[in-house]
């Protein structure tokens, strides 16, 4: 999966360390073992200035592929803590399309059974 990281402030782009691009490109390279259809996904990390400081950090994460969207947002006090946040919302909703995907290609077998 590609994933981009971006940080923005007050408008402008900004530089994101390594540390953190690591943590997020790590969390979310999970989703691709789950749900294999999506091919790419975009982050977007910031601050809101004028949130109390528990919620300042934003990160706000889409992932696409195969026509299929998901999206989440989380805030916190600490980005990495945002990024775990946002990747469980994410992991979630994997698990409901990958559970979709799957009995769509698996037609239930109960009514195959029934008539036997």
């Amino acid at each position: 999966m590609e994933i981009d990281v971006h940080g923005h402030k007050h408008g402008h782009k900004d530089s994101v360390p390594d540390g953190v691009r690591k943590h997020a490109k790590a969390k979310l390279s999970k989703l691709e073992r789950l749900a294999p259809v999506l091919e790419r996904a975009e982050v977007r990390l910031s601050e809101d200035p004028e949130a109390p400081s528990t919620g300042r950090h934003v990160c706000e994460v889409t992932v696409e592929g195969h026509g299929h969207v998901l999206r989440a947002r989380a805030k916190s006090h600490d980005l990495l803590v945002a990024i775990d946040l946002v990747a469980a919302k994410l992991h979630h909703q994997a698990e409901r399309l990958k559970g979709k995907l799957v009995g769509r290609s698996h037609p239930r077998r109960s009514k195959a059974l029934s008539r036997a």
